[in-house]
């Protein structure tokens, strides 16, 4: 068999160093053999994070600025180029009209109860598993009083720079306890946090309604107050905020009016809370300080729950723009902010109001996806809770 000659080309090559910046750049954009979206439906993994994940608490200072560089964040979560567009969608005008979609669309439900494939994870991820604790195990302190959460184990959760958790399962356990200790205990055993909370919103009403909240309550007494409802509704675990870069609580300013809250969290900065000083849900009674009262202890319990799920669940889970979603009201926020809604009317008594509807056309509104039957049958909108009409 003959063989055919092989013609060798010598080439000089230089070797040229590159400038820092344009190496990390490159190194971001190249490639990865990690995790790829695949097509909504098929069987999906997550192989956790990369190192390239402790760029994104530097780069999100930058995204706000600059919202075309959001490219780069998708490059580092390897996912599909989240959609960006201001492309707006017809929302539905009510309830009866949403529901109505709906039916016409028959929309499969890709939730984790329907569709448990979707939420697999690869053997070799680097999701931590959520552990139980109980407060009884720790250190009592000398006066001690009782507390009825004691006997409730607490889920433990790891803080990384990156999130460690499948948004559906983290929710899903915090839905258990938050059951387990106050949905199916009787009120006369509320513990210590609560009772406490109770008397620091009766005492402070007159500061949390009136029509500037700038000038009836401090930043000081709006992180006291977040501090118990960390304790009470997320078992401490939203992470505070570092006292040498930031105040942690701030108002946006009065040229917003079409935002009533800001919850966040950066691993840099912690937790950051904004809140509106005047706006409010009034629902057509904007004279009633009842309804100012409930309204801003939602709208903060709102901001409270996207601070939770920022700093806890992993954004390169394939079904993650699902569950949080592209403007933070996805799945699970809707079924932790519904649980935590109902929990609140029970301990504060009357109805909490978490906007809870309003963020779902809000969502709507950015990526047009109609929700399913099961869905809406989940987070019941529209449906009173059983301690709405209790006095607090």
């Amino acid at each position: 068999m003959p063989l055919h000659p092989i013609t060798v080309t010598a080439t000089t090559t230089r070797t040229r160093r590159l400038h820092p910046l344009r190496r990390i750049a490159r190194l971001i954009c190249r490639t990865r053999g990690q995790t790829q979206q695949e097509p909504h439906g098929t069987e999906q993994t997550c192989r956790g994070s990369s190192f390239l994940h402790n760029f994104l608490p530097i780069l999100e200072p930058f995204l706000l600025f600059d919202p075309k560089l959001l490219f780069v964040e998708d490059h580092i979560l390897g996912r599909q180029q989240a959609p960006h567009s201001g492309t707006c969608f017809k929302v539905p005008s009510s309830l009866d009209e949403l529901t109505r979609w709906i039916e016409d669309a028959i929309a499969p439900c890709d939730c984790d109860v329907c569709s448990p494939w979707l939420y697999q994870l690869s053997g070799n991820s680097s999701h931590g598993a959520i552990n139980l604790r109980s407060s009884e195990n720790l250190r009592r302190p000398r006066f001690y009083l009782p507390n009825r959460a004691s006997h409730t184990p607490r889920p433990k959760l790891s803080l990384r720079v990156y999130g460690e958790y499948e948004a559906m399962r983290l929710v899903r356990h915090h839905v258990a306890w938050l059951d387990e200790t106050y949905l199916q205990t009787s009120p006369s055993k509320d513990n210590l946090d609560v009772l406490q909370l109770r008397n620091l919103l009766h005492a402070w009403n007159a500061h949390l309604t009136g029509l500037d909240m700038r000038q009836t309550i401090s930043k000081p007494q709006w992180l006291h107050l977040v501090s118990f409802f960390n304790k009470v509704f997320f078992f401490d675990a939203i992470p505070p905020h570092r006292q040498a870069i930031s105040e942690g609580f701030s108002w946006l300013p009065d040229t917003e009016k079409s935002c009533f809250g800001i919850g966040t969290y950066n691993p840099i900065i912690g937790t950051q809370l904004l809140l509106h000083p005047t706006l409010f849900r009034h629902h057509g009674d904007p004279e009633d300080a009842d309804v100012r009262w409930r309204s801003r202890l939602g709208t903060i319990l709102h901001e409270m729950c996207h601070a939770f799920l920022k700093a806890y669940t992993c954004r390169s889970c394939p079904m993650h723009d699902y569950c949080v979603g592209p403007r933070g009201h996805g799945r699970a926020w809707q079924i932790l902010a519904s649980k935590i809604e109902q929990v609140a009317t029970r301990l504060i008594g009357g109805f909490i109001d978490m906007g809870r509807y309003q963020s779902l056309l809000h969502d709507f509104e950015g990526h047009g996806r109609v929700p399913s039957g099961h869905d809406l049958e989940v987070l019941r909108f529209g449906t009173r809770w059983p301690d709405e009409q209790a006095g607090r």
